[in-house]
């Protein structure tokens, strides 16, 4: 059994707190993006941003998922049962959105026949061209990505919550040293 500390790693902490901005990236990006008129070159460099950002979720989330399992991390804080289960269910449903949204992204443009280039190397395509695919991946990761606005919200509210209402110091746990 791994050794229990009080404050995450650093190397989860500088993960938690990059992907978390890439997040923000990306969702701008894609906001500013909506407001820019079509053939202004602009849309496209906001959807390179928006791509790249995203893509940058993707690989770091999977550097944060062996840090996780690889690394000592705090004890679960003491409360009742149900809030437990929700800080557990809500960190699962987090984790899930950094695998999800990316590559529900990445298969949106490869459905529509779309190289898509990481930093000039051409990834892998996970499905052929498939435009009938589109639509309905496309739906999927405006959903996942419209819904992060309230995970994130409420995993910031339950944080603060802890915070300052419960004053266990839990936001001395994922800060950066």
């Amino acid at each position: 059994m791994a050794i229990r500390q009080s404050r995450y790693s650093p190397g989860l902490v500088t993960l938690h707190w990059l992907i978390f901005l890439l997040f923000v990236v990306a969702l701008a990006a894609i906001e500013i993006r909506s407001f820019v008129p079509k053939g202004d070159p602009l849309r496209s460099t906001l959807a390179l941003v928006h791509m790249t950002a995203g893509q940058l979720v993707l690989l770091l989330a999977v550097v944060r998922v062996y840090l996780r399992f690889t690394q000592p991390v705090p004890a679960a804080l003491p409360g009742p049962t149900w809030q437990k289960l929700a800080s557990g269910v809500l960190h699962l449903v987090l984790y899930a959105v950094m695998f999800a949204l990316p590559l529900a992204g990445i298969i949106f443009v490869q459905a529509g026949g779309r190289e898509i280039s990481f930093f000039g190397l051409t990834l892998p395509h996970l499905i052929a061209a498939n435009p009938d695919l589109r639509s309905p991946v496309k739906e999927v990761h405006e959903f996942i990505g419209n819904a992060v606005y309230y995970l994130v919200g409420v995993h910031i509210l339950a944080a603060l919550w802890h915070q300052f209402a419960v004053k266990d110091g839990v936001l001395s746990r994922m800060r950066l040293r």
